[in-house]
């Protein structure tokens, strides 16, 4: 079994079935993965998987479900970014009006893009640098609206297998 399908495996059961386990209500959750083809004619296709190999992308599609009689509010979708892995950016993407944020120091801050952060040059001067979407490590969408009983919401984003 590859590193990556490792990871892949225990993503999907950590943040998809445990958190389904622990929070059984009215919230369904799944996450899928899809390997992302191109055709001769650049034409794009997606086809499940559970394996991948350095240099191809990566498409995860995060679906959220209200089982329940009643809108749930503050939806916070949270995804991972694998280590060997980098985000790529703008490939985020949801119909839902939301924020989206990114994290990179595994989930502990989140902010709005391009994450900014003071470093010091050579000389020990201060100053704003852009970090750049290789070290996210988590990204995260919070839902503007509640999910209202029997709607599904949707998120996706891609990585790229280092």
């Amino acid at each position: 079994m590859t590193n990556f399908k490792i990871i892949l495996w225990i993503i999907t059961i950590f943040l998809v079935g445990f958190p389904s386990i622990i929070l059984a209500g009215p919230l369904e959750s799944t996450m899928s993965a899809y390997l992302v083809i191109n055709d001769k004619n650049g034409k794009e296709d997606l086809k499940k998987t559970d394996s991948a190999a350095p240099g191809e992308t990566i498409e995860y599609v995060l679906t959220y479900h209200n089982t329940g009689k009643q809108p749930l509010s503050a939806l916070a979708v949270n995804g991972p970014i694998p280590s060997n892995t980098k985000f790529i950016q703008g490939s985020n993407a949801t119909k839902v009006p939301h924020e989206f944020n990114v994290s990179i120091d595994h989930g502990k801050t989140w902010d709005s893009e391009p994450v900014r952060r003071k470093q010091k040059d050579k000389d020990g001067k201060e100053m704003w640098v852009i970090i750049p979407p290789s070290r996210y490590t988590n990204v995260q969408w919070t839902a503007k609206n509640p999910i209202n009983p029997g709607e599904t919401q949707t998120f996706r984003y891609r990585i790229t297998i280092e």
